[in-house]
């Protein structure tokens, strides 16, 4: 069985006149709740081996913070993570390979949208109604998949758990 878990970046500067999207980097708030998504991502048993990761400043910013919870996961930047659409974003999670547990750290609204169109059946009802109203920063859905990651389509995974990097 994989896992897959969807994140969006944490908190990010606000856009500014002369600073690109692409950019922003996170705030100090942004940077503490990275760290603490990676926190709860371990307490929950989790070790991801492999994170596709937006080419933006903040979501590269929100994996390195997020992945020092965890020992030697393979990071890659990929473009298309970036203002991409559902079928793009799949594209990407299914050129994973044979990791076991992948996270994608991208951004809203595709990180909500692909989480609710994989969640199929044996998906727990809070996660999903938390899931109709977005993914908040810092925040990720944890779905479990059983098959190769290049069969991903909708309604093939359980989404099990949603869970945030902001202070409880």
């Amino acid at each position: 069985m994989g896992i897959l878990i969807l994140a969006r970046h944490a908190k990010a500067e606000a856009p500014q006149h002369g600073l690109d999207d692409h950019s922003r980097a996170l705030t100090m708030e942004g940077r503490e709740a990275a760290a603490r998504l990676g926190e709860r991502i371990a307490e929950l048993g989790l070790a991801p081996t492999l994170a596709l990761v937006s080419s933006a400043n903040r979501t590269v910013q929100t994996a390195k913070l997020l992945l020092g919870a965890f020992g030697g996961a393979e990071m890659r930047v990929e473009d298309d993570l970036y203002e991409s659409a559902r079928e793009r974003y799949i594209s990407v999670v299914a050129a994973a390979g044979d990791a076991s547990c992948v996270v994608v750290v991208g951004h809203e609204p595709t990180t909500s949208h692909v989480a609710a169109y994989l969640a199929g059946a044996g998906s727990l009802k809070r996660p999903l109604q938390r899931m109709a109203h977005g993914m908040p920063t810092a925040g990720a859905a944890v779905l479990e998949f059983d098959g190769a990651w290049d069969a991903l389509e909708g309604r093939s995974a359980r989404l099990v758990d949603v869970i945030e990097g902001k202070p409880l």
